[in-house]
């Protein structure tokens, strides 16, 4: 009577850790993902070579196209800078009222949530600086294009 309890603990045992461990798995998963997607200077090349490869442009197709997609990409670009600072203000709000509603000692801990998340957006924000100085930097894109260059300050 007692052995089946143990067996069938030990799958529950085998379970959880297999649930952990995919877990930590999908993290690191996600944050490599992010980490290296493209920066915006790289959407128009990137999009422009695989519309070539996926479609075999010509390379009159290729030029024809390639002021399409970096004027679009550019508007895709301003939109999403719009929204993300439309959206740290939305945030921002939520946190004051969040923290009205805190005792002081949950403020602090609330501080120190924010202070941990500003730093891991910041951490964020100085790779994907360093990913644009590197395309600046870089060899022609494809087809002979010019490398993209960062937005002048």
């Amino acid at each position: 009577m007692n052995k089946p309890w143990k067996i069938i603990l030990v799958l529950l045992g085998i379970f959880a850790a297999g649930g952990v461990t995919g877990g930590f798995v999908t993290l690191k998963v996600c944050r490599d993902k992010i980490a290296n997607r493209p920066v915006p200077e790289e959407w128009e090349p990137r999009h422009l070579k695989k519309l070539s490869d996926r479609l075999a442009l010509t390379p009159e197709q290729r030029e024809q196209l390639r002021p399409i997609i970096r004027s679009r990409m550019e508007d895709l670009n301003r939109l999403r800078n719009q929204s993300m600072g439309e959206t740290r203000v939305v945030v921002e709000a939520m946190q004051r009222e969040i923290n009205e509603k805190l005792t002081p000692e949950q403020r602090i801990k609330f501080a120190d949530m924010n202070r941990e998340m500003r730093e891991m957006r910041d951490a964020r924000e100085r790779h994907e600086r360093e990913k644009k100085a590197k395309a600046g930097h870089a060899k022609p894109g494809p087809e002979g294009a010019p490398p993209a260059k960062p937005p002048a300050p």
